[in-house]
């Protein structure tokens, strides 16, 4: 399901990390914006082995848009990579201040182009069965929020009903997700079986109430579970109706996601800078938009849009994004 959109993965490991009492914490490259679901995790749970999970974004960069060599490129995408191994290195180190041996902190990195995807990778290739993230950016918290970054909800979506989570956002616990196997079977402790690292796209696992035989065991817990799911889906149908609508100039054109480094090209629009370079680095001569050819590949930063919608998502702290 995600190796389209995952560039490379690698896997670096300082101890022996195949252990149920393992706590996953996914971290960003900027400490100061992870240091509190650290913090959180440090102080809350009974830390035996820890390991800081982190999903590196490539920085894109095409020879012949840039002007740069193929080495230059290289080296400019390896110092990226170390400066988010030395981020994972300063994690380590807050661990270690708090009176986490060393030894018991490792840490797991995959490149790729979406943090959610990539760390619902990392679940199934791990088998992670406990995790922590943030629930949103510090900035965001409001007492009786909910879930509003888009990974975190990604991976409470997609990641496997196995794996206990905790949401936290400014060193408070906004959600918890309980992991289990099957029904009301919701613990810290769970048990393993052979063939569990599958996609997501296969199934999560065993299904609820399935026997070892294969054979599906009805259970008198079924019409709770179906009710819980429907008062479910009618909670995040109501927040979704809450959630504020951005303005329809502020959403780039190819991503439909609201814009955070607007730039315009040169038929006109403006796109987010990411999106854009990607359609013409990918061969692209022509708007995204209107289909015209494009007079050049120069892009502009659109500092006013900009100022325009960083002053709307303070305003609009629910909004997810």
């Amino acid at each position: 399901m995600h190796n389209r959109n995952i560039k490379k993965a690698k896997y670096v490991s300082m101890g022996e990390t195949l252990h149920n009492d393992v706590i996953y914490v996914a971290v960003n490259q900027d400490v100061r914006e992870s240091k509190s679901t650290l913090l959180w995790t440090l102080k809350t749970l009974p830390v035996k082995k820890l390991c800081l999970l982190h999903v590196h974004i490539p920085f894109s960069l095409n020879s012949s848009s840039c002007g740069l060599d193929e080495s230059e490129i290289n080296a400019i995408q390896e110092s990226e990579l170390k400066s988010s191994y030395d981020s994972l290195h300063k994690y380590r180190d807050l661990c270690t201040n708090k009176g986490v041996d060393e030894e018991d902190v490792d840490i797991s990195l995959i490149s790729g182009y979406g943090v959610g995807e990539g760390i619902v990778e990392l679940i199934y290739q791990n088998n992670i069965k406990k995790l922590v993230m943030g629930a949103a950016a510090d900035p965001h918290y409001s007492r009786g929020m909910s879930i509003t970054s888009r990974k975190a909800e990604y991976v409470s979506q997609h990641a496997p009903h196995c794996c206990k989570m905790w949401f936290i956002c400014k060193g408070k616990l906004i959600q918890k997700k309980e992991g289990s196997f099957g029904i009301g079977n919701s613990s810290d402790s769970f048990s393993e079986f052979d063939g569990f690292a599958q996609k997501p796209s296969e199934g999560r696992g065993r299904d609820d109430g399935e026997t070892d035989s294969g054979r599906i065991k009805k259970t008198d817990e079924e019409p709770k579970r179906v009710k819980k799911e429907d008062e479910e889906t009618k909670r995040k149908d109501s927040e979704a109706d809450a959630s504020p609508c951005a303005p329809e100039n502020f959403i780039c054109p190819i991503s439909m996601e609201i814009m955070r480094d607007p730039h315009v090209a040169a038929d006109g629009f403006t796109y987010e800078e990411k999106e854009i370079r990607t359609w013409l680095n990918g061969g692209n001569d022509k708007s995204p938009i209107t289909g015209a050819r494009l007079g050049h590949r120069h892009l502009t930063p659109n500092y006013t849009l900009r100022s325009l919608i960083k002053d709307w998502l303070h305003q609009h702290p629910n909004y997810k994004h």
